[in-house]
């Protein structure tokens, strides 16, 4: 899925965290949410330029005895709770083009760790070594601006039982800063800039065994216990960048130009 729009708004209209949820609408007053899914919303705090934050989660609930799950789709909840016809979009995507390219510089996954309330459950599971990457598929973290677009969760605490390693609630990765900290090559390598996307791209969580695997293993789940007690876990992830705005059209002046009165 491409976004047909994005809707803009302006340093003075943010009043809350972006979460790249925008216009998911029924159209024909039928129930259905059969309006074209566009956005989502960026905010263009420097002229020429906008910048995104598009914020999601993946719902952990299989226990282990009912298998594991390697990848999963980034649900951006929306924020509209009340109205059922605005609801959440499933797919993550980043709508780079040739013409306006989309610059990531920031990748980031928890584990959610809840309120206390016995709703969120007290971690993750997967098999030991396992790494869960959440970026724009399964790409070496060498490769040209990759460690800057994804995240890679890993952990050393031992599960509940032997070959299982547990992500605790509350942890998280990050991906590498787009920040030159020095000169020459060094300064430049393959870590240190920014991941373009020229087309459209989909960001998921998923399971492989090293930061470097192109292909999943193994998976991921929470204890029995968790699941009987109807608890849910959460990957929380975050993607931010910047793409240059689009160019300005008649909308853009027509206000300065209907009306006017001649002295």
């Amino acid at each position: 899925m491409t976004y047909l729009s994005s809707k803009k708004i302006y340093p003075g209209n943010w009043a809350e965290p972006l979460n790249g949820w925008y216009k998911n609408i029924d159209t024909n007053y039928n129930d259905t949410t059969d309006g074209s899914k566009g956005g989502p919303t960026s905010v263009l705090a420097v002229p020429g330029y906008r910048y995104f934050q598009q914020r999601g989660y993946v719902a952990v609930t299989t226990a282990s005895g009912a298998g594991a799950v390697a990848s999963g789709s980034v649900i951006v909840p929306s924020p509209y709770r009340n109205d059922d016809t605005r609801t959440d979009i499933t797919g993550m995507v980043i709508s780079g083009s040739s013409t306006l390219p989309v610059y990531v510089y920031r990748a980031t996954v928890s584990v959610a760790s809840g309120w206390g309330d016995g709703r969120v459950a007290s971690g993750i599971y997967a098999a030991t070594g396992n790494v869960i990457t959440f970026g724009p598929g399964l790409v070496s973290t060498g490769d040209t601006g990759a460690a800057v677009a994804q995240a890679n969760l890993t952990s050393t605490t031992s599960g509940s039982q032997p070959g299982e390693v547990f992500f605790t609630a509350g942890t998280a990765a990050y991906s590498s800063n787009a920040l030159l900290t020095a000169t020459g090559a060094a300064g430049v390598g393959v870590n240190k800039v920014y991941k373009e996307f020229t087309a459209a791209t989909t960001y998921t969580v998923q399971a492989r065994e090293s930061q470097t695997a192109t292909s999943t293993s193994g998976g991921w789940y929470i204890s029995s216990g968790d699941a009987t007690a109807g608890r849910t876990g959460y990957f929380v992830v975050e993607v931010c960048y910047i793409q240059p705005d689009e160019a300005p059209g008649y909308e853009d002046i027509d206000g300065y130009l209907l009306g006017r009165t001649v002295s």
